[in-house]
């Protein structure tokens, strides 16, 4: 048996083990996905990985409920330690004992061929099993497989209809830690966007039902998205990554406690979509009157803004990202520039800066020829 050093991979390079005796129930879950979202998933406890080289994907023989969990919450990393050259009995010893902990014990798995001859006592294991084992017709498996390369790459219904149920559990009247005077919710810096991930559609032109992996803007009327303050579940169902927060429209004569109040609501939102997984893009296209009230809740060192470009409104991008380096720190900080024409592109570029140019969908393109 060789073991590797502690590393770092994507969800998507790991397969759930083939036949896994261990099972979790729904509320098992849920505990085990709190756990995780409070503490991480602690490189003490990594992963017990083994390669498949016909797939060349990593099989996870300890922490495949631990996986479930992680990719529920949308995470993007696991630490993962890589065993070769096992034997049967070294494979079945790390499969054993390392899944004590989580879920419950498969019975009909632990009596097939896979497991037999092995002293379940001798490793702490003490679970009653029939005199006669179960025997298998494998013209009627009781237990689909779930090593399918699929259900690695599109998620079940019961892996959807749990997601969801960890979205609803997390809405509540909450008081969420704030920095100011107001209460507005401070954002989390641990899970902040590093990269604009493509596509970056605006929120509610297309289908609501559509799956959609990587950005969702809010530079759109205000009516497309006022919902998500009441149920924003549709959003985290749809599949993304990562929003421009909420830009509500507050104008220079917008009464200031109803400005505090809409900063306040796309605060609040935003904080409860991180707690969900999500990621966040501050937005600091508000008029210059309230620039200061639209930061608050936004913690010194985070690092991850966007705006909205205008042809002719260079200036408005200076005070942007003057506004983005205070906050970050940095003198180039991450700030995307959405929408203008060539001279907001050259602003972008001669600023070193993420550029995406408006959204125009197959209607509107249309109606312009």
């Amino acid at each position: 048996m060789k073991v590797a050093e502690l590393r770092y991979v994507k969800p998507s390079e790991l397969v759930k083990l083939p036949g896994n005796p261990r099972t979790i129930t729904k509320q098992e879950l849920n505990t085990l996905m709190d756990s995780l979202r409070e503490n991480g998933w602690w490189p003490h406890r990594p992963a017990a990985v083994e390669r498949q080289p016909w797939t060349d994907k990593l099989v996870v023989l300890d922490g495949n409920q631990r996986l479930k969990a992680w990719k529920l919450l949308k995470k993007t990393s696991v630490p993962v330690v890589e065993y070769s050259e096992l034997t049967d009995e070294e494979r079945n010893d790390i499969i054993l004992r390392g899944n004590i902990n989580n879920g419950e014990w498969d019975i009909d798995l632990l009596q097939t061929e896979q497991f037999e001859g092995v002293d379940f006592g001798s490793i702490g294991l003490h679970i009653d099993l029939p005199e006669q084992p179960a025997i298998a017709d494998p013209a009627q498996p009781e237990h689909e497989p779930d090593n399918d390369p699929a259900n690695d790459a599109e998620e079940s219904e019961e892996e959807a209809l749990e997601r969801e149920s960890f979205y609803r559990r997390m809405m509540g009247d909450f008081i969420y830690p704030t920095n100011n005077e107001y209460g507005v919710p401070v954002l989390l810096k641990d899970n902040m966007p590093v990269h604009l991930e493509l596509p970056m559609e605006p929120w509610g032109v297309e289908s609501r039902h559509k799956v959609m992996r990587s950005t969702y803007h809010f530079y759109v009327d205000d009516y497309r998205f006022e919902a998500l303050f009441k149920d924003p579940i549709t959003l985290l169902m749809s599949g993304c990554k990562m929003i421009v927060e909420p830009n509500v429209s507050i104008h220079d004569n917008t009464p200031p406690a109803y400005a505090l109040w809409q900063i306040y609501r796309k605060r609040y939102l935003s904080r409860y979509l991180q707690e969900c997984g999500m990621q966040i893009w501050v937005d600091l296209n508000v008029p210059q009157r309230f620039a200061e009230w639209n930061l608050l809740g936004v913690p010194e060192g985070y690092n991850a803004f966007s705006t909205r470009g205008v042809s002719g409104w260079q200036p408005t991008l200076d005070i942007h990202y003057e506004q983005a380096k205070r906050v970050s720190g940095l003198d180039h900080p991450n700030l995307v520039v959405y929408g203008g024409g060539k001279d907001i592109q050259q602003w972008a570029m001669e600023h070193e800066l993420a550029w995406h140019p408006e959204f125009i969908n197959g209607k509107q393109r249309n109606d312009k020829k």
